[in-house]
């Protein structure tokens, strides 16, 4: 038994799903509002009988893997190991036969990271100036400990004892040295790490991927911050810090503080705003912002109020349109970060209950740098506002910021409507680009096909004997496709169930068949779906014919008088059971 089926098979895809998400009875179904983008009518749909979802909105859908990986944004089968962890199962052996190599790899390398984690941890009980620093940056113990906050000893010393530490886990230098921890020196190993306070940096499952580190000596003249070197397991683009300490408490508030630097996630999260990220010392991204969308559908940035924080806030803006999600803007004193702000004891919850919408900040931003411009920058900054305010799907918050926007730049509305209409933007705010999937309303009006499919997807028995040799014929191809594979499936184990078939379909077919599934809201008897069959034939006898005859046509060419005699059987079989008497 493959891992996949061994998971479905031990787990309630319903009972995992409402960890994410609330769902209510509705029918054969339950239904909710969809984890993976904004909606205000729910049309997320789950059926615990057939262990699949489908959202009618976005276009997801699939099993309790394919929702888990789509989720918690991982491979396939990190989203099993993921669910076996989390649920104590063990899993089969050799289930995973296959991927073993690249997941030990990936295992190893987190290994290695935790280790490392762990010493540093160790490490900062045994340094009293790097306890004094937190200290004096307001970082408590609990933090410390809730983050493994730590640090990395200069000199021969700590090499030698990080070595130490790693070896009696059974790792070696190499092991350091290919997750970019040390480094080979001419002669020495060496760290970039050394003298500096360590923020280990944990993927969205909790596990151990990277580190940043931060000086706190003041005669220290490197950079402020060093992380870790980007690798197949540590992308900064798509990580964030602290998302697996906070991703619960985005859920149940549904929103979600976005802050740049470490120390200012940790003191957010210290003083009760425990829905708070962090980017990793870079600028926020579409992934980042996509990422957060699975979890909550606003998203207020925190960003230092100087000026760098601003250019950063308005490179979000122009990012926003690109995720499903609400940015908002909490605009700090000038000079002031979260860390800093809180650490005097100021009250945060002033600033924001002001939250402005980004994208009003972005137009009376780039407006308050209006009037002092050249010609020509005006013209580049107006442009620049109505490209941003063109994506927008809301008429009223369009309107809005054109108001706001003429009322700065002096110029009328009507002609900044004219310069608007002109432009035609690739898509809108409303939400991101959805999922194209075959339309079965497209693909054919009639609902008689439809039934059919449907009841075979709720029964595989049924697509047996001579169906399965011609019914996929009478389907459009991504229809007549799956259908196909269900038969080889049936041919190979004529036992075999719904979910071990789900497993042979490409994602897309698996989105097609649970469209198709939760759309419909009875159950085929095999009577009337005996009775559905003869009318499909009857109604495609033409094609039913036609095919036969290019076969038996192919079967002459080829001189097969075996194929030849299977052929003229079939086909008269088929002509006797469906043309009515009267037409023969």
């Amino acid at each position: 038994m493959s891992a996949f089926i061994f998971i479905k098979n031990q787990l309630n895809i319903l009972d995992v799903i409402q960890e994410y998400t609330s769902l209510k009875r509705a029918g054969l179904y339950w239904k909710g509002h969809c984890p993976f983008h904004h909606e205000k009518t729910a049309s997320f749909t789950v059926s615990p009988n057939k262990g699949i979802f489908y959202c009618f909105g976005c276009h997801s859908g699939g099993d309790l893997i394919n929702f888990i990986a789509k989720i918690e944004n991982c491979p396939p089968l990190e989203a099993v190991q993921h669910l076996a962890n989390r649920y104590n199962l063990t899993l089969p052996e050799n289930s995973t036969e296959g991927h073993q190599k690249d997941a030990q790899e990936k295992e190893r390398y987190f290994t290695v990271c935790k280790l490392m984690a762990q010493w540093c941890h160790l490490m900062l009980e045994q340094s009293p100036a790097a306890l004094r620093y937190l200290q004096e940056r307001d970082i408590n113990k609990q933090s410390q400990h809730l983050f493994t906050i730590g640090y990395f000893p200069g000199g021969i010393q700590g090499i030698r004892s990080l070595l130490t530490y790693m070896k009696q886990h059974a790792l070696l230098a190499d092991d350091l040295v290919r997750a970019g921890i040390l480094k080979q020196g001419k002669t020495v190993l060496y760290s970039a790490f050394e003298e500096r306070i360590i923020f280990p940096i944990t993927d969205h499952l909790g596990r151990f991927c990277g580190f940043g580190g931060r000086i706190f000596k003041p005669d220290d003249t490197r950079a402020k911050y060093y992380n870790s070197s980007e690798n197949q397991f540590f992308t900064k683009g798509s990580l964030l810090f602290g998302l697996d300490l906070a991703k619960k408490s985005i859920q149940k508030n549904n929103a979600v503080f976005l802050v740049e630097g470490y120390t200012d996630c940790v003191a957010m999260i210290q003083h009760g705003y425990e829905n708070t990220v962090a980017t990793l010392g870079t600028a926020c991204t579409v992934e980042h912002l996509t990422t957060l969308s699975r979890y909550a559908h606003r998203v207020f940035a925190l960003y230092d109020g100087d000026h760098a924080g601003q250019e950063a806030i308005l490179r979000l803006a122009e990012l926003s349109w690109q995720a499903s999600i609400d940015p908002y803007v909490i605009c700090l004193p000038t000079e002031e970060d979260p860390a800093s702000f809180l650490q005097r004891k100021n009250d945060l919850k002033p600033f924001i209950d002001k939250a402005t919408d980004i994208l009003i900040f972005f137009v009376e931003t780039l407006g308050n740098q209006f009037s002092d411009q050249p010609l020509r920058e005006k013209l580049r900054l107006t442009r620049k506002i109505l490209h941003i305010i063109a994506l927008i799907d809301d008429e009223l918050k369009r309107d809005l910021l054109l108001q706001r926007t003429s009322a700065i730049v002096q110029i009328p509305v009507t002609t900044l409507e004219k310069e608007l209409k002109s432009s035609e933007p690739k898509t809108s705010l409303s939400s991101a680009e959805p999922v194209t999937l075959p339309d079965p309303k497209g693909e054919f009006d009639q609902r008689l096909e439809k039934k059919i499919f449907f009841a075979i997807m709720n029964n595989v028995q049924l697509l047996n004997g001579k169906l399965s040799s011609f019914l996929p014929y009478f389907f459009p191809d991504s229809w007549g496709a799956i259908l196909s594979k269900l038969a080889q499936g049936q041919k190979a184990d004529p036992s075999s169930t719904f979910s071990s078939f789900f497993e042979m379909l490409t994602t897309q077919e698996q989105q097609l068949i649970s469209s198709i599934l939760m759309a419909e809201e009875q159950e085929v008897q095999p009577q009337e779906f005996a009775s559905l069959v003869a009318q499909l034939q009857r109604k495609h006898w033409k094609k039913i014919a036609h095919t036969l005859k290019d076969q038996l046509a192919q079967a002459n060419r080829d001189d097969n008088k075996e194929a030849i005699e299977k052929i003229m059987r079939e086909f008269l079989e088929l002509k006797q059971a469906i043309v009515p008497t009267d037409l023969m």
